[in-house]
């Protein structure tokens, strides 16, 4: 596995990014290693994305651990975290038009609206299958192609 990487600036990420560090799995060294302090770069974050990482965690390994973990990035001050109403309608209008999970269309709309890369974890099937249908009109990378 590749100790650095190249990242692009402005990074609209995913909850399975930050998953994948809490849970130490082993594309989370990669989080550790090149993402988590930012280094230079800008990190988006939206909040179903803090859900989402908040809910797994507590399923996986307790409630406890789910929150310090939470409290824990969102301490660091590391991700700008972003809320607003055009996100939200962005979001929505990705998912009226993919089949993709809306946890996803906001990493989606999120990227668009601050000109970011998406940046997800693993390239899941739904998402295969959408981008094969149509190309994404944002640029996205994905974790696991990095290793």
């Amino acid at each position: 596995m590749s100790a650095s990487l190249e990242l692009p600036n402005r990074l609209s990420i995913d909850s399975g990014v930050i998953l994948s560090y809490f849970l130490g799995e082993e594309i989370g060294r990669l989080v550790k290693s090149n993402l988590l302090p930012p280094r230079g770069k800008t990190i988006y974050c939206n909040r179903l994305c803090v859900s989402e990482v908040f809910y797994v965690l507590c399923r996986r390994r307790g409630e406890t651990f789910a929150r310090g973990s939470v409290e824990t990035f969102l301490g660091t001050g590391y991700a700008s975290m972003v809320s607003s109403d055009e996100l939200d309608m962005e979001a929505g209008a990705y998912k009226c038009r993919r089949a993709l999970s809306l946890a996803d269309c906001y990493v989606l709309a999120l990227a668009k609206l601050q000109r970011a890369t998406a940046f997800f974890a693993r390239r899941e099937e739904d998402m295969k299958r959408e981008v094969l249908k149509r190309p994404l009109d944002v640029e996205a990378i994905f974790l696991e192609d990095l290793v």
